[in-house]
């Protein structure tokens, strides 16, 4: 063909379609002198709306977008109601990032045909690209509505998911990379995707099968190995941890310098008590890359839980060093506090508060010190911040029920203390600081019932059997109550002796 237009033109030298069709040739051949014959057209007809298109096609597959661009608006000046050309140039300016002028485009080529599918999808990633959530859904959404080709499905399925798991709804980007992963079932990142977000929604089983998919795909895949890791790791006993640790170790093998595999396992053997060889691991990461912040910050833990505390609040100050976080001040905090020097913990929970306003752990120690120093109103406005932020923290429910019983809220604690039961219905120190508040105010059954609970889940506490003996006596039950004095009496003997 390109022999042929070339003929065309020799014997007509100012065939200005000949010369387009050849430079469409020459385009297809991937040879660069295509250009000039779309120059050529462009001097014989100054007015030829597809050279200048097919020239911004060029330079936009160069990467020359600002020329591209150029292009593009002289065809728009020839056509201005070329819905091909206002498309064109919006997409050439996502390329070159400039996405509020792109919108722009796009808009104009939607007014012009509100059922191009390709201009709502580009819009769609305007917006994503400028954290405009709302309308990148809605742009996406509408995308998906008009049903258009299969590849741009999947992009916009994926791109969907992405943003949901940016706003937290794991269950809205769930659903997406599902039917994502239908499109293409060999995908081992998709899968990876999903793995996330079961992980995310606490179905711990189905993000292993996920992450076990990815591995099945890709057996070399280092996220695959962690993320199962992880979510071994959740199932809370002692074999999920053990499966853990098989797959960290196998991350590691495969790339002795994978950092994340590094930290995981650190944790992982912190868990279970090997407390030597999870600072092995921290060490090893921070050897790999002195300002790894999250391994100095995990290392002070393992040395303040070895009764180093020297050591924890060396490298408590490093990863301080390296960065700012709510979460490693509130660390350092913790330490000071072990160490004694309480006026320093306050402070370091106080900048952890003002670095991030809705670290909800830095509330919660802050206002544990408040209860320690007897600041109870202060302790009860920090629990309730607290709380307020992280709603499922059963101990700030107890330590704010305990704190209203102190300030006579009785009611408020009562409510405290039926919320935590709620979350940890075995926990014996609910029910047993629940029962002191029942004997305060003299409701003695209440009392009796509430102690009881207590001592079934924790049957070897002397002074949970002496509360209940108390109790007992006040009901009249005075053979019961003899014997749990007695029962009192000798634990804390077998204790003392022991």
């Amino acid at each position: 063909a390109c022999e042929a237009f070339s003929t065309a033109v020799k014997l007509y030298p100012r065939y200005a379609d000949a010369f387009y069709e050849r430079g469409l040739c020459r385009m297809q051949l991937q040879q660069e002198k295509c250009i000039l014959d779309f120059n050529k057209v462009l001097a014989i007809l100054p007015n030829h709306f597809q050279a200048y298109l097919s020239r911004a096609a060029f330079f936009g597959s160069k990467g020359r977008y600002s020329k591209a661009i150029m292009n593009c608006t002289e065809a728009i000046k020839i056509h201005p109601r070329s819905v091909r050309a206002h498309l064109y140039r919006g997409a050439l300016k996502i390329h070159n990032k400039t996405y509020k002028n792109a919108i722009e485009d796009l808009n104009k080529t939607i007014e012009l045909d509100n059922i191009c599918t390709l201009a709502y999808y580009n819009r769609g990633v305007c917006y994503h690209q400028m954290k405009d959530y709302k309308n990148a859904l809605k742009d996406y959404s509408i995308t998906l509505l008009l049903e258009p080709k299969k590849d741009i499905v999947l992009k916009v399925l994926v791109n969907r998911a992405v943003i949901y798991t940016e706003l937290d709804q794991y269950a809205n980007s769930l659903e997406d990379l599902t039917e994502a992963t239908l499109s293409k079932p060999k995908d081992s990142q998709l899968f990876q995707a999903l793995g996330i977000c079961y992980h995310r929604l606490q179905k711990y089983e189905e993000a292993v099968k996920s992450f076990s998919t990815v591995l099945r795909l890709n057996p070399f895949s280092l996220d695959g190995y962690i993320g199962r890791g992880n979510s071994y790791m959740e199932y809370g006993h002692q074999a999920g941890s053990k499966q853990a640790q098989k797959d960290f170790l196998k991350a590691i093998h495969l790339n002795p310098l994978c950092i994340k595999a590094r930290l995981c396992l650190g944790y992982n053997l912190q868990g279970l008590g090997k407390f030597q060889k999870a600072w092995q691991q921290f060490s090893v990461a921070i050897h790999i890359d002195p300002e790894c912040h999250i391994a100095y910050d995990g290392r002070a833990v393992v040395c303040l839980q070895m009764g180093d505390t020297f050591a924890a609040f060396q490298d408590i100050n490093t990863a301080l060093k390296v960065t700012t976080s709510a979460e490693i001040l509130t660390n350092r905090g913790v330490i000071n506090q072990f160490m004694g020097y309480v006026s320093c913990a306050m402070k370091d929970y106080q900048q952890a508060i003002t670095v991030d306003p809705d670290y909800a752990l830095a509330y919660f120690n802050a206002a544990n010190v408040y209860f320690l120093n007897r600041q109870f109103s202060q302790a009860k406005d920090y629990y309730s911040r607290a709380l307020t932020l992280d709603a499922k923290n059963e101990s700030a429910f107890l330590n704010r029920a305990i704190t209203n019983t102190l300030l006579k809220n009785f009611e408020e604690a009562k409510a405290d203390f039926e919320k935590a039961v709620c979350l940890s219905p075995f926990s014996a120190a609910v029910y047993y600081n629940k029962a002191n508040l029942h004997n305060t105010l003299k409701q003695y059954e209440q009392a009796e019932e509430d102690i009881s609970k207590a001592l079934a889940i924790q049957p070897y506490d002397p002074l949970m059997y002496k509360l209940r003996a108390d109790v007992r006596g006040k009901l009249g039950f005075i053979k019961e109550a003899i014997a749990d004095y007695k029962k009192a009496i000798n634990i804390q003997e077998f204790i003392f002796t022991g």
